[in-house]
């Protein structure tokens, strides 16, 4: 098998070695030139000497002292060959691709003309590539490298790569690569089967099915028993037999059962409704998987690996949480994420407590775009709704009343200065109970009066909160820890209507995660939705960082 690219160009990043070097004019002291014992010392010295190769290298600094602090002498080669722990890292940088990387971004194809050449003059050059390689690789697989700001995310919250410096540091200790190489990979049972999936899909064939892909609908939703003239396609695409209906263009038994069957596994609602929803996922074809699995290994590898023994995590495309204690799953539950509009931020938090009988102060967007337009047409909303309108703040605040207020002529300023707030109660959006989890973005997880949403095939119904199914269990696994606390005191607490907050002494992480393929209750591979289409973001930069890369059998 030969490996080459697929889906776009490569970034070589070993060009800039791609001739023997010339010896430069040293940046290195007078002492540690004394200190170079050796005629390969001395070629690795000069290659470092190179302005070309200083900017090529991820981290010159941390190279630059990992050969001064070995006077210059190589780690990967002798004067007349390539050592064992260089072919292995070879074969790990090959290997890459398993965990969505791309081998050509570690020096691959100058490391393996210049093993291949077997030149001595190029041995320096090659000790300086390898030593690169490891340290790219070492840092992709530790940690974020793209800005997370096109999916309402920033930098802190993620795990950044390790440095340059103790990469190296750990290279010079331990100078097992394949050992080091291994500790760094993720370990997470997702991720391990996410790096299965790829390996199988890139070795798989397309399937039959992709050339009617894209599925269509001549309506908007399709019903079992309706009829549509895009209905045999369907049969091919789930392998029902057409032969075995009278009316190819009905939408029959038989393949309402398929379609079923395909939506519980793939955790949609399992209604035999095609709309929207599972259109999109019946129209991911084998290379779209082939990104869909590299986009969330490059995100699972943003999440620090130790965590403490209790935390929550919600996933916003499956629009699910899961609270986990003493690593197992506490419990699980549904819950409702941020539309499309308005998507729910993906960041990491601490829960703080929770507050009982919360009331709610309108977000600047949802006062201007949801609120103010109801208010023109009728200034008695706010009042109808059990919502005061307050204007000031502390000892100035004073409250206002709605009908006084010329709604249509208001200016934004204006708008800005004026608080609505909705008071505890059944119109309050929050419910009864808020998680306390401060963050820049104002997003929580709280109680809601809209039960309803959780009937909905698609749960991305919110403002960006995250709306719980069961939020008195989530009060009870945050507060558990509290002295002489039971199921009962959360009863007793909501039951006076008083707005209260309870702290927790051990804050609990919280992760609002993004991953598009998922392992369900069963232990089977779940491809979701793009809800905020940010797999597709994700990929179009990671072309551009150093292109997506699939194996391709030519032989």
């Amino acid at each position: 098998m030969r490996y080459t690219t697929f889906l776009c160009s490569l970034v070589l990043l070993g060009s800039a070695f791609s001739a023997p070097l010339a010896v430069a004019e040293t940046p290195f002291t007078s002492e540690q030139l004394l200190n170079v014992q050796s005629s390969i010392g001395r070629a690795v010295q000069s290659t470092l000497s190179l302005k070309d190769v200083q900017r090529s290298l991820k981290d010159y600094g941390a190279v630059e002292a990992f050969y001064v602090a070995r006077h210059f002498e190589p780690f990967w080669v002798t004067k007349s060959r390539v050592k064992s722990n260089a072919r292995d890292l070879v074969e790990l940088l090959e290997e890459s691709w398993k965990h969505g990387l791309n081998p050509h971004s570690y020096n691959l194809k100058a490391i393996q003309t210049i093993i291949e050449q077997d030149d001595e003059a190029q041995l320096g050059d090659l000790d300086v590539l390898l030593t690169d390689a490891y340290l790219r690789l070492g840092q992709d697989l530790t940690g974020i490298r793209v800005d997370p700001r096109f999916m309402k995310s920033h930098k802190r919250f993620w795990r950044p790569p390790l440095t340059g410096e103790y990469l190296l540091s750990r290279l010079e200790q331990d100078r097992d690569v394949e050992g080091l190489i291994e500790g760094f990979e993720p370990r997470g049972h997702t991720y391990n089967r996410l790096q299965d999936e790829l390996v199988a899909l890139v070795n798989s064939k397309p399937e039959a099915y992709e050339a009617v892909l894209p599925l269509r609908l001549g309506q908007r939703l399709l019903h079992p028993n309706e009829r549509d003239k895009h209905v045999p396609d369907f049969r091919i695409r789930l392998g029902v037999d057409e032969a075995m209906t009278d009316d190819p263009y009905l939408y029959d038994d038989r393949l309402a059962a398929a379609v079923i069957k395909f939506q519980r596994e793939n955790g949609l609602k399992d209604d035999g409704i095609i709309g929207g929803q599972t259109l999109d996922i019946l129209n991911i074809s084998r290379i779209q998987k082939i990104e869909q699995v590299i986009a969330n290994l490059e995100r699972l590898r943003w999440v620090e690996e130790d965590k403490p023994d209790k935390f929550v995590v919600v996933n916003v495309p499956s629009a699910k949480l899961w609270a986990v204690e003493d690593g197992q799953v506490a419990f699980e539950m549904p819950v409702i994420v941020g539309r499309k509009k308005r998507p729910t931020n993906i960041f990491r938090t601490e829960i703080h407590g929770v507050r009982l009988n919360p009331d709610w102060t309108v977000p600047p967007t949802i006062k201007k775009d949801d609120i103010l337009p109801k208010l023109v047409e009728d200034p008695e909303y706010l009042t109808s709704k059990g919502m005061q309108l307050i204007s000031g703040r502390g000892e100035e605040a004073i409250t206002l009343d709605p009908a006084v207020v010329d709604w249509s002529t208001i200016t934004q300023d204006e708008l800005k200065s004026l608080r609505m707030v909705q008071v505890p109660g059944a119109h309050n959006p929050l419910g009864r109970i808020r998680v306390l989890m401060p963050n820049s973005y104002n997003i929580y997880l709280h109680d809601t009066n809209e039960r309803h949403y959780f009937q909905r095939a698609n749960r991305a119904a919110s403002s960006g909160c995250v709306r719980l199914w069961e939020p008195e269990k989530m009060a009870n696994f945050i507060l558990k820890e509290r002295k002489n606390w039971d199921e009962y005191s959360l009863a007793n607490a909501l039951q006076n209507r008083k707005t209260k907050d309870l702290f927790i002494a051990e804050p609990i992480p919280v992760y609002l995660l993004y991953y598009t393929v998922w392992v369900n209750d069963q232990g089977s591979l779940v491809y979701g939705r793009d809800l905020y289409d940010f797999d597709a973001d994700l990929i179009k930069m990671l072309k551009d960082i150093d292109g997506i890369f699939i194996p391709v059998d030519n032989t």
